[in-house]
């Protein structure tokens, strides 16, 4: 069971490192400010792209990260389980 979990989190964690990579990719801000700047463009991308008010934007572009973050998740932890021996 723990090695489930640490391979959901590990496809995680690879999830949301390829979400920043693609939204900053060719990007001239150093590596340590690509999250905050990745973050930051997506809530750009909501409230103008969408017009809807910055609060909005905000719980949107958290709605997005924490689902990329849950899907992975699943699908780490389920495909550990099929392909896994089970002890």
């Amino acid at each position: 069971m723990i090695r489930h979990n640490l391979i959901g989190f590990l496809s995680s964690l690879f999830a949301l490192v390829g979400l920043i990579f693609v939204m900053m990719d060719g990007s001239h801000f150093p590596l340590l400010q690509w999250p905050y700047e990745a973050f930051q463009g997506l809530v750009f991308s909501f409230v103008w792209g969408f017009g809807v008010s910055i609060t909005i934007g905000y719980f949107f572009s958290i709605m997005v990260v924490v689902t990329v973050l849950v899907v992975s998740f699943a699908l780490g932890h389920k495909l550990s389980r099929c392909f896994g021996r089970n002890r």
